[in-house]
């Protein structure tokens, strides 16, 4: 059964990212910041592995991934904290005449984040919406600015599960390949 998931898997992506036609791929980083409120005063968490992919999947929908691998920086224990990855899907207001052409412009998107916090033992699953907007430099650089709002399910190990609020500032900037 398994073999047949991994199949399936092969095929949908294949058919979803082939090279049927070309299209751009973005790459590039996003810089973060995590305070959480249960943190004591000046301790965060930096994501050092802050990677994006973005490749366009319609002519106004695109497919976004980007890893996070987070560093906490606590009173007097610093250690890798939380790992995972966000999965977007920008929708662009405006509709590209071609898959090719770069994604630009104001957007929505859903969002879908998963990370395991091993230093306070629990997984995290986030779900919230994104609006946004993706400025096209020369060269093909691009700086995309957005404000995320949602909830994220914590799943805890040693107590109950909760519900915490999100918001969050997003910067990616990167190239079009």
């Amino acid at each position: 059964m398994k073999y047949v998931l991994l199949l399936l898997t092969i095929l949908t992506a294949n058919a979803a990212f082939g090279q049927d036609e070309r299209r751009m791929n973005f790459f590039g980083i996003n810089p973060s910041v995590t305070v959480e409120p249960y943190y004591n005063s000046g301790e965060l968490d930096i994501n050092v592995l802050p990677i994006v992919y973005q490749r366009s999947f319609t002519n106004r929908i695109d497919f976004r991934l980007i890893s996070i691998l987070n560093y906490g920086i606590r009173n007097g224990n610093d250690k890798l904290s939380h790992i995972g990855a966000e999965i977007g899907t920008p929708i662009f207001l405006k509709k590209k005449k071609d898959k090719v052409e770069i994604s630009k412009g104001f957007f929505i998107s859903p969002i879908l984040s998963l990370t395991r916090n091993n230093e306070a033992n629990h997984t995290n699953i986030g779900s919230w919406i994104e609006s946004g907007y993706n400025i096209l430099f020369e060269n093909k650089f691009s700086l995309s600015l957005g404000l995320q709002i949602g909830k994220t399910y914590f799943i805890n190990d040693n107590s109950a599960d909760t519900w915490g609020n999100h918001f969050g500032v997003k910067v990616v900037f990167g190239k079009w390949i």
